[in-house]
């Protein structure tokens, strides 16, 4: 039986004021280490162009219009070919104390390994800001409970519903043989409470690719490096960006937290993965993912805020269509 093709992917959520320049060099360095690449906080023509690079392909929405623009994913030429492309609108815009917010999109596409044939559905988005905590990173801090709070919160539960719709249709047309789900979710994946809503929110099907969690530093502070379990001061560090797969994925390098860049505020992460089933033959093995490790713990979810619907926040009524593109 051939070998099933393994690949290394890094996630960033940049920093939509740090320069051009850092950027680049930071997906100079990147590109020497994997084979595929997400970003958020990418908007801006001027950094769709500095993410084109010579042996490398780059789906970015070439529109601005809410936010759509604002993740993008690469890949190595020399491994993938993509299939498809598409963005999809989850949320918004909103109205949040007498504003109106952008919405929320996620960058989606289709990549075709070039040896094997292997389908991957990559999707990345960008979650909310401020659902949270007043002072995060305490375990004991509590909920902010004001209305620019609380209606994030919504907004950040309807874009999770919405985007497992939509990676459900497009699992369902493509027939994929394995499914990545990466964001900067904006909340503490070491949270036990966090990563239950996000497995009951997508389903039995998919998994954390986080589950070793390091004890010194997190998506936001420490660094240069910490090896996984790295025992320091850290402990209670947030672990905000990271990855999602279907059981046609398993981990076989678990995600690592990459040093300090320039481009952005948060600390790149790393991982592997390898294709669990011969391409084009779903329905292979079911992986039930690892229990979590390191620096967890339970904390208290938000559901203490109140049950609200989501025509409380007077959506902006807007026409938004799912743009899908084929790729010969």
């Amino acid at each position: 039986m051939a070998t099933l093709p393994s690949f290394t992917h890094i996630h960033c959520s940049s920093r939509y004021d740090r320069t051009v320049a850092s950027l680049e060099r930071d997906l100079d360095s990147w590109m020497k280490q994997c084979s595929l690449i997400t970003l958020t906080e990418v908007a801006t023509d001027a950094r769709a162009r500095t993410m084109r690079e010579v042996g490398w392909g780059l789906w970015n929405s070439p529109s601005h219009t809410l936010r759509a623009d604002d993740c993008a994913i690469l890949w190595d030429l020399k491994y993938w070919r993509e299939q498809m492309h598409m963005t999809r609108n989850l949320y918004g815009p909103f109205r949040q104390e007498k504003r109106v917010i952008n919405g929320i999109t996620a960058c989606t596409n289709l990549l075709r390994h070039q040896n094997t044939g292997h389908k991957l559905l990559t999707s990345v988005t960008h979650m909310p800001l401020h659902a949270g905590i007043k002072t995060p990173g305490h375990r004991d801090a509590r909920w902010d409970m004001s209305q620019r709070a609380r209606a994030r919160r919504v907004a950040y539960q309807v874009s999770v519903r919405a985007w497992n719709t939509h990676i459900d249709a497009q699992v369902r047309k493509h027939k994929p043989d394995g499914v990545l789900i990466v964001s900067d979710w904006n909340f503490n994946l070491k949270l036990t409470w966090v990563r239950r809503y996000l497995n009951n929110s997508f389903g039995a099907g998919y998994h954390q690719a986080w589950t070793r969690f390091p004890t010194h530093g997190g998506s936001l502070r420490g660094g240069p490096v910490a090896p996984l379990g790295a025992p320091g001061r850290g402990r209670g560090d947030r672990i905000i960006d990271g990855s999602m797969m279907d059981s046609g994925l398993r981990v076989s390098t678990h995600p690592n937290l990459m040093a300090r860049t320039i481009s952005s505020d948060h600390r790149p992460y790393k991982e592997g993965f390898t294709f669990t089933r011969r391409a084009g033959h779903p329905g292979g093995p079911i992986q039930g993912g690892e229990d979590a490790s390191g620096d967890i713990y339970e904390g208290d979810a938000w559901w203490g805020f109140g049950d609200y619907m989501d025509d409380e926040l007077y959506p902006v009524d807007t026409a938004i269509e799912e743009k899908s593109e084929g790729v010969p």
